[in-house]
């Protein structure tokens, strides 16, 4: 079962959800206010902010913060697919230019201690 909702505007768009998309233009599916919503994604950029991220695209600004940290690339190229992708995601999604610094910093420092950044951890 896969539940639909309403999506808010700005919100990134995944591969699997453009996939879902694309097979619904295919099958003749998608709703003229379908095709309006991802419209307006496209205006915003919001239909391919994530295109890079999926492809594990590691960006300028990340490069340099490997370069201050020792090891850092290395233990992040040992990085699980999964977990590459999540960090990312999370720098990408950084509302503000201080959020997404602190986070590339983070995230390199992290992984010169080959720990990765932004994990969920239990409490306690």
């Amino acid at each position: 079962m896969l539940y639909f909702s309403v999506r808010k505007p700005g919100s990134a768009w995944s591969g699997p959800n453009k996939e879902r998309v694309e097979r619904l233009r295919r099958e003749g599916r998608m709703a003229p206010a379908g095709e309006a919503v991802i419209a307006a994604a496209v205006l915003d950029g919001s239909w391919s902010r994530l295109d890079e991220v999926e492809n594990l695209v590691v960006p300028a600004d990340l490069e340099r913060a490997f370069d201050e940290f020792p090891g850092s690339r290395v233990n992040w190229d040992a990085f699980p697919r999964s977990a590459r992708r999540g960090i990312l995601e999370w720098v990408v999604r950084a509302r503000t230019a201080a959020t997404r610094e602190k986070r590339l910093r983070q995230t390199a420092e992290l992984a010169a201690r080959n720990e990765r950044a932004n994990q969920w951890r239990p409490k306690g």
